[in-house]
């Protein structure tokens, strides 16, 4: 083999091993395309996590703003949760 033809297969292997290991880096490495779409999924979850939470804390801030302005709701409230009984009510007990 001459001279030049050894050099461009030189060439060629040294690009094509370059090209190989940018492209393992670039799937595989730490911020390759397999981390970042592990990472995209870590963040569509917490997303519907923080949501959720929210959701719950607009819930709770309706529910206290019920018990500190609705007498009703608080009636219904002590009834339901601590078994309460209004003034001149009876409460029936049957044995099973």
């Amino acid at each position: 083999m001459n001279l030049r033809g050894w050099n461009k297969r030189k060439y060629f292997i040294s690009l094509s091993l370059f090209v190989a290991i940018v492209g393992l880096l670039t799937i595989f490495g730490d911020r390759g395309l397999i981390r970042v779409y592990k990472l995209s999924k870590e963040r569509d979850s917490i997303k519907n996590y923080n949501e959720r939470i929210k959701a719950e804390n607009t819930a709770m801030k309706e529910e206290m703003e019920l018990l500190k302005t609705d007498d009703k709701y608080i009636e219904l409230i002590a009834r339901k949760e601590l078994g309460m009984i209004g003034t001149n009510e009876l409460v029936y007990q049957f044995e099973k």
